[in-house]
């Protein structure tokens, strides 16, 4: 629960300098009084006028729902819904109440009532296993020029390590070639597209650095709007 809270406050700071507010556990149930469902979320406001958001499932106006591991952010713009809410907590667990108790909470990626699944990861490619792209750069590539790729768009072979599915309208997906020493031997993208880990891929996005999400959470370089293709020499 911890873990994917962090990730719905590091995406949220990206898009939005909203300010981040106690967490509170739950369960806590209540009555749907609208939603909406936008970018892999569905942003629900209960009788009391609270608003939370949950990965989407199958929720109505009228039905009883309960939630818990929620964390509150104030002065949140949603760009996809062009929506700024005054206050509105991001919740890690949320599902119907039926008959008095609550049915198994759904945190699906985007498909209504698909329960929330296991992060899958590759294994890391070996030294000299991807065969750099001819025009382009390898992750110590990255890494070691970002000063001068600032805002630039860069491409490179790799390899899918991990992805982290529709999380606040992206995919957060991981990329090793063999190149790099640790930390500086993967490199974080978000993009629209879907991958799955251990494709060879060809990567294409803007080099953004010296990123401070809050929380903890800092990256020397994120590759973002990445688009990808199967992996070419």
């Amino acid at each position: 629960m911890k873990s994917l809270i962090s990730i719905l406050l590091i995406c949220t700071l990206l898009i939005s300098p909203a300010m981040v507010m106690a967490a509170e556990a739950g369960p806590v149930t209540g009555t749907v009084a609208e939603t909406i469902d936008s970018g892999g979320y569905v942003y629900i406001r209960l009788e009391n006028d609270v608003w939370i958001a949950a990965n989407t499932f199958a929720v109505s106006k009228g039905d009883k729902v309960q939630y818990s591991g929620a964390m509150e952010m104030n002065d949140f713009h949603s760009k996809s819904l062009d929506k700024t809410f005054e206050s509105i907590l991001f919740v890690s667990e949320a599902g119907l109440v039926n008959n008095g108790s609550a049915a198994k909470p759904m945190a699906g990626h985007g498909n209504k009532g698909t329960p929330l699944q296991k992060t899958v990861t590759a294994e890391m490619p070996a030294a000299g296993e991807i065969k750099p792209l001819a025009d382009g750069k390898t992750v110590a590539d990255v890494f070691a020029e970002s000063g001068q790729l600032k805002d630039q768009v860069v491409s490179l072979n790799a390899k899918v390590i991990k992805i982290n599915k529709a999380i606040m309208g992206r995919n957060w997906i991981t990329l090793q070639d063999g190149t790099g020493t640790a930390p500086d031997n993967k490199l974080l993208a978000t993009s629209q597209e879907v991958v799955s880990p251990g494709d060879l891929v060809t990567a294409k996005g803007t080099v953004i650095t010296d990123v401070d999400l809050g929380y903890g959470y800092k990256y020397k370089v994120l590759l973002e709007e990445a688009t990808f293709s199967p992996g070419k020499k």
